[in-house]
């Protein structure tokens, strides 16, 4: 690795190096205090291919950089292609910075897949270059290997909430709790399903190309805008949870007409 001073203006942002969904504001703001406090970040990670210097790591640095209108910032580069670079960028964040998301880390196996010179790869190999395990990689190639480990979570997780509720007795009444004999409804787990995910996502996709040009804007209309993406995004998660909730209520009274149904008999059983 090679460490320079570049010209922030010669860094570009549109090779296909950027692997998330979108930018955290709150990060790019404390980044930028931080900086103004005297605080050393890391140097951006670019690849050089002689003329163009492709931004791989160090995204919200970038803006925090450019919010402060610096001039020229400290990188670390190495030599290669803008191809290369958009390997390199696979596996960024995959050990260090914020977390990636399960939906950013599948879209960049997607495009692992797909790319010129990781797509004859093998899942071990994609794993590594990507930071992802192995198995990951097979449920997003493949998808009758996702639908199983699928089956295997679900399984797990109904097995987990029956012990932790007591969901059966020696009897195996459903919704009974030992010693008991009238049916007491137990403590819901609700997880997000697909629903909730993709519109999460379907959010996310739509703030994303607009941040970028208010990122270039004024600091108050970027300030302004972060707060109506936060509502933006909570508004479509309440109205996709609530959804949700409301499926898995129906299914909970579904169950308990049935566990009761299964205590009168047995109560007619006894008698």
């Amino acid at each position: 690795m090679i460490a320079a001073k570049v010209k922030l203006d010669k860094i570009r942002l549109d090779g296909g190096t950027q692997m998330r969904k979108n930018l955290n504001m709150q990060m790019i703001y404390s980044y930028k205090e931080a900086m103004e406090n005297g605080d050393v970040f890391p140097k951006l990670y670019t690849v050089f291919d002689g003329k163009t210097h492709w931004l791989v790591d160090g995204f919200h640095r970038y803006h925090a950089y450019k919010l402060l209108n610096e001039k020229e910032v400290d990188v670390h580069y190495e030599m290669g292609n803008q191809l290369e670079a958009q390997v390199i960028a696979f596996g960024v964040n995959g050990d260090h910075g914020k977390q990636r998301t399960n939906i950013e880390k599948h879209d960049i196996v997607l495009a692992a897949s797909v790319h010129e010179l990781t797509k004859n790869k093998s899942n071990r190999e994609l794993a590594k270059i990507c930071k992802v395990s192995d198995s990951f990689v097979a449920s997003v190639r493949n998808p009758e290997v996702k639908e199983r480990q699928n089956q295997k979570r679900k399984k797990s997780f109904q097995k987990k909430l029956a012990e932790n509720n007591n969901l059966t007795d020696d009897r195996g009444a459903v919704g009974l709790h030992p010693g008991s004999d009238s049916f007491e409804p137990v403590s819901e787990i609700f997880a997000p399903d697909d629903d909730e995910l993709r519109a999460n996502e379907l959010a996310e996709k739509a703030d994303r190309e607009l941040l970028n040009k208010l990122l270039d804007a004024s600091e108050p209309l970027a300030v302004a805008y972060e707060e109506i993406k936060k509502l933006t995004l909570l508004n479509a998660q309440q109205e996709t949870r609530i959804a949700a909730l409301q499926r898995e209520k129906n299914e909970a009274i579904a169950d308990a007409k049935r566990a009761q149904a299964q205590l009168d008999k047995l109560r007619k059983e006894k008698k």
